[in-house]
Formats: C-alpha cells, structure tokens, sequence
C-alpha cells in the first residue's frame, strides 16, 4: 500500500505519511463572511517535515495556505478582503459583496499503492447565498520518492446560471486563481521558472510552464500547469511569499450555462531545491 494514507475529520480530512502529518484540508470552516469562505490546505509540510504555508495571516486574512481564489465572478468576490477601485486607486472593503466557495460533499476517496484520491463536489455562492457554479474537484497525492511528494489538483467549473464572467483583481498585479500563501521559512523565497528566469520580480506576469519557490532554510516547492489548461503556458503571480498561477491575467473568462472550465495544476513538494532537470522529470510525470 501507499506510504501516505487518508483520514476524515471534522474540517474534512487529512493526509499523513506514517506518523507525519503531511496536510490538513478545511473544507467546513466557520470564517468570516469578509474573507469569502473557501476550502483550502493548510498546513502543508514538507516530507522531512517543514512548514511551507502561512494561514490567515494578519495582513491578509483571506490568504489560507493553499487555495482557489477567484477575485470577480459576475457581482461577487470569492477571493477575500477588499476590492481595488480603479477609479480610486486603493482597495475598499465593499459590504454585500462577498460569496463563499461551499463544500457539498465527499464524493469519493481512496488508498491504493498509487497514493491517495480524493473527489470533490462544491457549489459557489453570490453575496445573496444563491448558487453562481457547481464545482468538481479532484486531489491526488503520490510520494515518487522520499524526500518529494507530487499533488495534482484538477477542477470542473460549470455555471447553473445563464453566464458566469470571471475576472482578476484590477490593480496592476491582477492576481486570480489558484494560489500559495507560503509561511515564515519561505518569507523570501528564491523563485525560478521553466524559461530560465530567476527572481519573483522577473517570473511576475511571465508565461511559463512551472515555477519553482525554494526556501532559506531549506525545503521548496513546485507548482507547473497543464498543457491542457486554457492559456497554458500560464501567466504567474509571483511575490517573496507568493506563488500563483495567474489564469485571468491576460483578461476575463465567460462561461455560459452549457460550458465546462476545465483546469489540473501540479504541485511538488520536496525536502530541498532541485535541479532544473530533477523539476522537468517531475513535470513529465505530473502531465
């Protein structure tokens, strides 16, 4: 059987590799309306142990460790905090306008010498708690090898009303999508991505297929998209602590009634920074 195994709890569930815990998943957490309620992973720790993510921190409480966080989806914010007003040029915090990311249900899990499945069924909820998007989605957790474990992360986005349009934040980062809040030890991150640049200043609003976030102390993590995502090689959002994979940048999505949105990312996690060529066999193995 596989070294990682799979137990429910009163959030949702959790992920271990022998007596370790490898990462907890909040599906069902109480939190404030403000900080569009959305499920996430936090903490996630490195195979030898280390922490990689930082959950509601104070500056931005609606960063939770790792998660989806789409900004505009038609009227409502499903990303969390204030909005950023063009017209302005600050962020205000706009009452009424908040949705949640809502689990549903469990659909499926399983422990095999794979590793781990777990399927998902969410519902996204406008400020007036009526459904916007039925939502599948789908995690699979495998450990190739002691000091690395590879996650995938696919998702099926269909509206139930005649149109959704998703779209980034405004202000200049135009940030939207899945997203890594990472913690103290990565505070500063060394960030490199697929194209040979190096640096989150150089990687930000650049295509790419993966990029790399290594940690000061050690530890470091990978996050790639798929070539069968729409607008692959994606679009990053890339800060010292943050790590994004920027779907919305190059402008908005609509989605009729009839439609699919269908997305899968890849995120390793390993004890230290690999090499470039040691990301590409990761890579080949996560596609």
């Amino acid at each position: 059987m596989s070294a990682l195994r799979w137990q429910r709890n009163a959030l949702g569930f959790e992920i271990h590799d022998g007596e370790r815990l490898v990462t907890l998943y909040r599906a069902n957490e109480e939190l404030p309306r403000k900080e569009s309620p959305k499920p996430c992973f936090a903490p996630i720790y490195t195979p030898s142990g280390k922490l990689i993510t930082e959950y509601r921190p104070a500056d931005h409480a609606w960063h939770t460790g790792l998660y989806f966080g789409w900004v505009h989806v038609n009227d409502a914010n499903l990303w969390g905090g204030p909005w950023f007003l063009p017209e302005t040029g600050k962020y205000q915090l706009l009452e009424n306008s908040h949705g949640v990311q809502r689990h549903d249900a469990f659909l499926q899990e399983r422990v095999d010498d794979a590793g781990v499945f777990v399927r998902e069924k969410l519902t996204w909820l406008d400020p007036k708690d009526r459904p916007m998007v039925a939502e599948t989605r789908a995690y699979t957790f495998h450990k190739p090898s002691d000091d690395a474990y590879l996650w995938t992360v696919e998702t099926e986005i269909q509206p139930v009303v005649e149109k959704v349009t998703m779209g980034s934040s405004q202000a200049p980062a135009r940030y939207s999508g899945f997203e890594l809040r990472m913690g103290p030890p990565f505070a500063d991150a060394a960030h490199r991505c697929s194209e040979g640049r190096i640096g989150h200043e150089n990687i930000m609003h650049q295509k790419a297929r993966w990029v790399s976030a290594a940690g000061a102390a050690g530890g470091a993590v990978v996050m790639m998209d798929h070539p069968q995502n729409p607008r692959h090689p994606v679009t990053w959002f890339t800060r010292k602590n943050l790590l994004g994979a920027g779907l919305l940048m190059e402008g908005i999505l609509e989605l009729k009634r009839d439609e699919t949105l269908r997305l899968r990312y890849g995120l390793a996690i390993l004890n230290r920074e690999p090499s470039v060529a040691e990301i590409e066999t990761l890579y080949e193995q996560f596609i």
